[in-house]
């Protein structure tokens, strides 16, 4: 086996985070954890721990979700960038690759596991407390994404159930922007754009989404 190879400079260490999201109503919620251990030990944050060294990132974000939460994402993740203060860590230099995604509800089978004492579905706007490392930075550039993705695109599919109708849609314009107004010109775009079909017509139609291929 070689000798394992000494570097000149200092390494920085490298983590996943994730942030998951949820309609409950009129509400979005957010996947957090309580902290087991320093640092911040006792505060919310982002489920989130340190990439192995032989593992795809996106894999060490899913791996690292299921460990402490319970939860396994069926869907896709959306990667949201890099976050690598300096001091956003006190143990030492560690550079975050922060992830995003979305699930039709808040799954009640989890628990808080591993280096987490406790999860739950907190809300994602406004009450949240205060996160640990650079977390609520995370957060907030989450919110963006998502508030972009649900305006510009089909986004909002990965929130919404199977089978829809307006009213969960004047829901989630609720939870994301605090206004129902939109969701009725939301409906016709994606409709117009062949991302959604009618499945129920009359007084309260219902809506699913087209699939690709």
């Amino acid at each position: 086996m070689p000798a394992p190879y000494c570097y000149d400079y200092p390494r920085p260490a490298v983590t996943v985070d994730l942030a998951v999201f949820a309609l409950d109503a009129d509400q979005l919620r957010i996947l957090l954890i309580r902290r087991k251990h320093p640092p911040f030990a006792g505060q919310w944050a982002l489920p989130g721990g340190f990439l192995e060294i032989d593992e795809p990132v996106e894999v060490g974000a899913r791996r690292e979700l299921k460990e402490e939460t319970g939860l396994e994402v069926i869907g896709p993740t959306h990667f949201l960038g890099v976050y690598g203060d300096p001091a956003r860590d006190p143990r030492g230099r560690t550079i975050s690759l922060a992830h995003a995604a979305l699930i039709q509800s808040p799954s009640s089978n989890i628990a808080g596991s591993d280096d987490a004492s406790e999860a739950a579905w907190r809300p994602a706007r406004g009450t949240t407390d205060s996160l640990a490392f650079d977390h609520e930075v995370i957060l907030a550039q989450a919110l963006l994404w998502l508030g972009e993705g649900v305006r510009s695109g089909p986004l909002a599919l990965g929130l919404l159930p199977e089978v829809f109708n307006k009213t969960n849609v004047r829901q989630m314009f609720q939870a994301l922007f605090d206004t129902k107004a939109g969701a009725g010109r939301w409906l016709k775009r994606l409709e117009k754009a062949g991302r959604i079909e009618q499945i129920a017509t009359g007084r309260d139609r219902l809506y699913r989404a087209i699939r690709a291929g």
